[in-house]
This record gives C-alpha cells, structure tokens and sequence, in this order.
C-alpha cells in the first residue's frame, strides 16, 4: 500500500466529496459486490481509475483476494488517504496499491498488466479523456476487459463532458463486448483493442 507523488492534474477535473460517491444509499442502489462479481474473479489483477475513497475499492479487494491485485487511482489525495485508512481497518491494505494521480498521467504502471479497468464515471469527471484512454488500453493485458460509464447530462462547452459524438469515437477505438444506457448515464464493457477476441 503506498502512495504516489503529488498529482499534476489539471486543475479543471471534477471533485467529490467522499459522502457523494461511498455512503448508503448507493450501496443499496448499486450494490458495488454484485455489481463487480460480473466481471472480476479471485486472483485478478484489476485498477479501479478515479477510486475516490473506495466505493468499489474495497470490494474489488475482497473479490480478487489475496491471490488477487487491486491498483487504485484517483487525483483527489484526500480520498486516496481515506481509502488507504479504510483498507487498513478492513484488512485489506496488504492487496492494494494506491496513488495520488491523474488516470491520464499513470506511466509509472506496467504496460499489460490487468485484467479489468474500472472507469466508472471517471472520463466525465476530467478534461484528459483521450490520455485516460489510452492508459486503460495500454494497462489492459490483450485479453483483459475495462468497464467504462459516463454521465450523459453536461455542457456541451465543459471540458469534461462526454458528448454522445465523443462517446461514439471512443468506442470505435476498442472492442465493445456490450454496452448501455440508462436515464443518465452511458457504459460499455470493452477489450483494449478492436481485434482482440
């Protein structure tokens, strides 16, 4: 468990406070366990970019287990802190790696090296989404999956807006295995690459 030196994040990306994104009500509207067994077994190798304090954090700890390996990203090192204490208290901060960082900005990650991504409403909540993409294609091993979703409300002049057009665009750039969407959101789960099987 450690985290990364200080972030160079751009100063625009969106930030939460941790009570939003981790409290009960959305554990019971989005049970993150269930959610997660879809895609994730014992013994993964996952990244959850943009973790805040741990939502889906922790329980992609206790899915993966300690067989298992969990990176957690996100630029608010606030959040990171409150995760990495939560972990300690749940037992789990054996199986994380965590850092204070830009989903854009994680070279310091093993290219290959994961097989599942979650970018649950990460892209639309920063100005980087090409960059962020591009991190999840390279840290994907060629069989690994990522879970991305975006919220469709937004200025069309916001920078971290995901428009319906840019969502399109950053779907043809991988392989959709199968996708969605809801009253507010968009989501798709992908193979890094358009040829991967």
């Amino acid at each position: 468990m450690r985290d990364a030196p200080s972030c160079r994040c751009g100063i625009d990306d969106r930030r939460f406070p941790s009570f939003v994104l981790d409290n009960v009500v959305r554990r019971v509207l989005q049970p993150p366990r269930r959610f997660l067994s879809k895609y994730v077994r014992p013994g993964d190798a996952v990244a959850d970019l943009g973790c805040g304090s741990g939502h889906f954090t922790i329980p992609l700890s206790r899915i993966v287990g300690r067989d298992g390996r969990v990176l957690a990203v996100d630029f608010d090192g606030r959040a990171i802190a409150r995760l990495l204490r939560k972990a300690e208290r749940h037992g789990l901060d054996h199986l994380l790696e965590a850092h204070t960082s830009s989903a854009a900005e994680i070279d310091f990650v093993e290219a290959g090296s994961f097989d599942f991504v979650l970018a649950e409403g990460l892209l639309c909540c920063m100005t980087d989404h090409a960059g962020a993409m591009r991190q999840i294609r390279r840290i994907l091993r060629p069989t690994g999956r990522a879970y991305l979703s975006v919220m469709k409300a937004g200025r069309e002049r916001d920078p971290r807006t995901v428009t319906a057009r840019e969502w399109a665009s950053i779907l043809s750039d991988v392989q959709v295995v199968e996708s969605g969407e809801g009253p507010f959101t968009r989501w798709a789960l992908v193979h890094p690459h358009p040829a991967a099987s």
